[in-house]
């Protein structure tokens, strides 16, 4: 038996609310967003932004977004997969406070270690989202698998430990003597 909610949901869905209307949003949001905090394209004299130029930039690219049909779809696919992630991230984040000492709040400000390797996780996390959701995740894993002795793959590991090392040693504190 149909509700009202899923006649509504339906009709939203016919509509193209969900293949049209929310990746616009989502899109323009985002482009604004970011063009707003970094300013790249200029501020006012007051020092603020030029919200008319990001709002129009931002809407074309929103609109080139939702013409590519297949990148849409990429999208509303893995952005399931996003929240999944965000989910076993608090679930995470509420198993490490829930050990943290008596009346002390937790807090990553004093661990930038484990903050680097949840920030390091969650990159990977969603860079395999995304492959799964453009098709792409087999094949890169394939030709790991079949390339792993070869060249590329251990000079990719030996290049990411060379840059790994040479930030830990650059951010050292070090003695100030």
């Amino acid at each position: 038996m149909a509700t009202p909610l899923s006649n509504a949901l339906e009709f939203l869905k016919r509509f193209g609310f969900f293949d049209v209307v929310l990746p616009f949003l989502l899109i323009f949001t985002l482009v604004f967003a970011i063009l707003e905090k970094t300013k790249v394209l200029g501020v006012t004299k007051d020092g603020k932004p030029k919200a008319n130029i990001n709002s129009m930039i931002s809407f074309v690219i929103a609109l080139f977004f939702i013409a590519i049909p297949q990148v849409v779809v990429a999208v509303q696919e893995s952005l399931p997969y996003v929240g999944i992630l965000l989910v076993v991230i608090v679930a995470y984040l509420l198993m490490v406070g829930s050990y943290a000492s008596g009346d002390k709040e937790f807090n990553f400000e004093n661990m930038k270690y484990w903050k680097a390797l949840m920030s390091i996780l969650v990159g990977v996390g969603g860079i395999v989202i995304f492959l799964n959701s453009f098709g792409w995740l087999d094949t890169v894993l394939d030709y790991i698998v079949e390339n792993w002795q070869a060249t590329f793959i251990p000079s990719l590991v030996f290049v990411a430990i060379m840059i790994g090392a040479v930030y830990w040693i650059v951010s050292s504190k070090g003695d100030k003597t």
